[in-house]
């Protein structure tokens, strides 16, 4: 496939051409390929896809570095996802390769930002009558905060749990904890490198802490 998407409000910062008809700057463009198989076996199946993707971004202005951003990237990877069933055991899981690249610029060579090798999860889940439990592991490899790759975000998990209880027909409790052990994990930094001897102020953004909420559901 081919496609792209327009910059919107990106190009009317930093004297990026806009008026007049011009449509230099005006949107990115994306080539991509996928090859998928999918396998059915008794009480489960496994699905994997192939991907490949070459994106050219033309110019945009990032208000956070106050830079124009005008890089190329190309990348390929697999995605795998798999489901078994063991009487009222569940289990599901999967994960996404990805191997992406820099092809331009002054970061030419690097990997892009806030982009991890791997990331994945596995939910596993028991099922008894109109009750059930079960857990949601996820997770990604450390990823570059920004394109110089000079500082590194570290690799995180972290876990979630439910329980669902039939409580009459119809009738159900459920408890939900997202982020049961409160871990700590950076999705993005502005910031991309320590200076040393000398003060350095880090921005960045962190998963959401360990949250419990409780509900009950009548259906009719």
């Amino acid at each position: 496939s081919s496609g792209g998407a327009a910059k919107a409000d990106r190009l009317l910062f930093a004297g990026l051409p806009y008026a007049d008809g011009t449509t230099l700057n005006a949107k990115d463009l994306i080539q991509q390929a996928e090859l998928g198989y999918k396998m059915n076996v008794k009480n489960g199946g496994l699905f994997a896809t192939a991907f490949y993707a070459a994106t050219t971004e033309e110019g945009g202005f990032e208000a956070t570095t106050q830079q124009i951003i005008e890089n190329d990237y190309q990348a390929f990877g697999l995605e795998l996802e798999g489901v078994y069933n063991i009487k009222k055991l569940s289990l599901r899981g999967g994960g996404t390769y990805t191997n992406a690249e820099i092809t331009s610029g002054a970061n030419a060579g690097n990997a892009p930002r806030r982009q991890p090798a791997l990331m994945y999860y596995f939910m596993p889940s028991f099922n008894y009558k109109s009750h059930s439990v079960g857990v949601n592991i996820i997770g990604q490899t450390k990823s570059y905060a920004q394109d110089n790759n000079d500082l590194v975000m570290p690799g995180y998990a972290y876990v979630n749990a439910f329980v669902n209880i039939g409580i009459a027909k119809g009738l159900s409790a459920n408890l939900s904890v997202n982020n049961l052990a409160n871990a700590l994990g950076f999705t993005e930094s502005e910031e991309g490198s320590i200076v040393e001897n000398q003060v350095n102020y880090i921005r960045a953004r962190s998963i959401t802490g360990r949250t419990i909420s409780a509900a009950i559901r009548y259906t009719f």
